[in-house]
C-alpha cells in the first residue's frame, strides 16, 4: 500500500498515521477541524526526533503526513482506517459517507477493539471490503495488530490487511470476528478479577505485584490505567452485554472521568509515564490471588481456541 487515510486524529488514530508515515507511506489524517489534528503531528515530531537523529530524515517523514479536514484523501487511498470511538452507530454512519468516495479496490478497515464486524458492515454497499485492523496502545511500542475477518470479508482484503501489517513492521495475527477478538477477549476476565480484588480492599500495588511475580510485564491495575478506564468500560459492555454490577472502584473513577494515564489519574496518579504506587508495608496479598487473576485468562484462552477465533494455540501464546 502506498497511501493510507486515517479518520480521527486522537491518540490511536494519530499514532497509527504517524507510524505509517514513518514506514514510507503517504498518510492523510482526517478529523473535524485543524485543532483536532494538530496534536498528532506534534506527537509525531517528538517521536521522530528520538528515532531519527538526522533532521533531513525527520522532515522527509513528516512531509508524508498530511492534515485533511475535508477528507480529500479518501478517494486516493489504498486503505481507509477508521479510528473513531467505540460506537457501532457512529461507525456505520461514517462508513456511509466514506464508502461512496473510496476506490473500488480500497480496503475499509476499522480499529474497533471489540465490536463484531458483521454489525458494522450492515449498511455497506460492499460489506466484503470491511476488515478489522486492531492496533494496540501505544502504537509505537506494541508490535501486534489483530487482522479481523468477518463471514462476509473478501479473503483478498484480509490478505491485504495481513500484508499491510508486515509492510509497517507489525506482527499480524488473523482472528475471526467475535466480541473482543483475541486479546481483549482473554484480557477482560483478567482485568475484571483484578478490579474485583481491588473492590474487596486488596491494595492495588499488591494486585499488580502478584501478576508481576507470575511473569506479567505489567500488572492488571496499571494496565487498566494504560489502556484507559473508558476503554475498559466500553469493551466490558460489549463483551458482557451489561454494565450492571460494575465494581464501585471502577464505576466511580469512570464517572469522574479519571480514565488513567491519559487523564493523569485513574486507579493510580500518574506523573509522566510512571504510576505513583502507594507503599504496601503491613499488607499481604491472599495466597490465592495469582490463581484468581490468571485462571480466568487461561479459561478464556481455551474458549477462544474451542471457538476457532484463531487457528492454533501458538497464535494465542
Amino acid at each position: 500500500m502506498a497511501h493510507v487515510h486515517v479518520v480521527r486524529a486522537g491518540v490511536m488514530g494519530g499514532d497509527i498515521a504517524s507510524w505509517c508515515a514513518g514506514r514510507g507511506m503517504t498518510v492523510t489524517l482526517q478529523d473535524r477541524g485543524e485543532e483536532y489534528i494538530a496534536p498528532a503531528p506534534a506527537r509525531a515530531r517528538a517521536f521522530y526526533e528520538k528515532r531519527y537523529p538526522g533532521a533531513a530524515k525527520r522532515e522527509a517523514v513528516l512531509s508524508r503526513l498530511h492534515a485533511d479536514v475535508e477528507g480529500r484523501g479518501v478517494a486516493a487511498a489504498d486503505a481507509v482506517i477508521e479510528a473513531i470511538f467505540e460506537n457501532a452507530d457512529a461507525k456505520r454512519e461514517l462508513y456511509s459517507r466514506l464508502e461512496p468516495q473510496m476506490k473500488p479496490d480500497a480496503v475499509l478497515a476499522t480499529n474497533t477493539s471489540s465490536i463484531v464486524l458483521e454489525q458494522l458492515a450492515e449498511r455497506l454497499a460492499n460489506p466484503a471490503r470491511l476488515i478489522g485492523l486492531h492496533f494496540f496502545n501505544p502504537v509505537a511500542r506494541m508490535p501486534l495488530i489483530e487482522v479481523i475477518r468477518a463471514d462476509q470479508s473478501n479473503p483478498e482484503m484480509v490478505q491485504r490487511g495481513l500484508a499491510f501489517a508486515r509492510q509497517i513492521d507489525k506482527l499480524a495475527i488473523a482472528c475471526r470476528s467475535s466480541p473482543g477478538f483475541l486479546v481483549n477477549r482473554v484480557l477482560m476476565p483478567y482485568l475484571s478479577e483484578a478490579v474485583r480484588a481491588a473492590e474487596e480492599g486488596i491494595p492495588l500495588a499488591l494486585i499488580d505485584r502478584a501478576a508481576g511475580d507470575f511473569g506479567m510485564p505489567m500488572g492488571p491495575i496499571e494496565l487498566a490505567d494504560v489502556v484507559g478506564l473508558d476503554v475498559v468500560m466500553s469493551v466490558g459492555k460489549v463483551l458482557f452485554k451489561s454494565s450492571e454490577n460494575v465494581p464501585t472502584v471502577l464505576s466511580t473513577r469512570h464517572a469522574q472521568k479519571r480514565f488513567g494515564k491519559k487523564t493523569g489519574e485513574g486507579f493510580y496518579v500518574w506523573q509522566g509515564d510512571k504510576p505513583q504506587k502507594p507503599p504496601t508495608e503491613g499488607h499481604q496479598a491472599p495466597d490465592d490471588l495469582q490463581d484468581r487473576l490468571l485462571l480466568p485468562l487461561v479459561n478464556e484462552a481455551a474458549a477462544v481456541l474451542r471457538e476457532d477465533i484463531v487457528e492454533d494455540a501458538d497464535l494465542v501464546d
